[in-house]
């Protein structure tokens, strides 16, 4: 016995419209002047964020967003990287927005890596940020920040 076509067509249809979908979602991200995403694909913007933050790591907002969305989405792993993103391209400036960014971020950290990262804020050393595991961020290589020309 055979499978109606219909069957593997609507799954095939599915897929197309699931990828039109997502596709559409990365375009209106670029477009949105918001900070705090308000659409339902928080893991495919959480991504793309992640290549912008990697392709322009100048763009203070991509950070930010970042930041924001992994706060939402309540991934620690990406927060834990957008946040050493963020204080590696900021070489220890703008204490005041990471301060704030680790306030908002603290309940999601482990309490070790937000006082590590709140040390490295407070004093400026970044290299601090070397004591905890880099996997998302994307501008530290190998547990050893790296610094960005803004």
């Amino acid at each position: 016995m055979t499978m109606p076509l219909t069957v593997e067509s609507s799954f095939v249809d599915a897929s197309h419209h699931y990828q039109i979908v997502r596709q559409l979602e990365l375009f209106r991200i670029q477009e949105d002047p918001h900070l705090i995403y308000r659409g339902q694909e928080n893991v495919i913007v959480l991504r793309y964020l992640q290549r912008r933050v990697a392709a322009r790591p100048s763009q203070l907002r991509n950070h930010i967003r970042r930041a924001y969305l992994a706060i939402q989405s309540r991934e620690v792993a990406h927060l834990t990287g957008a946040l050493i993103d963020l204080m590696i391209i900021l070489k220890g400036k703008a204490r005041y927005l990471v301060e704030r960014m680790l306030d908002q971020s603290r309940p999601l950290l482990k309490p070790e890596h937000h006082q590590i990262m709140k040390k490295a804020c407070d004093t400026g050393q970044i290299d601090r940020l070397r004591a905890i595991p880099q996997g998302e961020s994307v501008l530290s290589n190998g547990g050893m920040p790296s610094t960005a020309k803004m």
